[in-house]
């Protein structure tokens, strides 16, 4: 059975959802170790990585483009 990309993304992220719980609920009393995960840094991440995706694929455009 061939799997389709959105399929293939869907079940990674639900298997990073399922790896954080077991983490977060085996783990307790070592979580602080994580404390710097903050909706403003998961903010930023997102926010940079799509300017250096889109600036990637502005250089990969403009390199096929010539």
């Amino acid at each position: 059975m061939k799997n389709c990309r959105l399929c293939t993304i869907i079940r990674f992220f639900l298997a990073a959802v399922l790896l954080i719980i077991i983490i977060s609920l085996s783990m307790s009393e070592n979580l602080h170790y994580l404390s710097f995960i903050t909706p403003w840094n998961a903010a930023f991440f997102v926010i940079g990585s799509g300017i250096l995706l889109f600036l990637w694929k502005l250089y990969v455009y403009f390199k096929t483009k010539n």
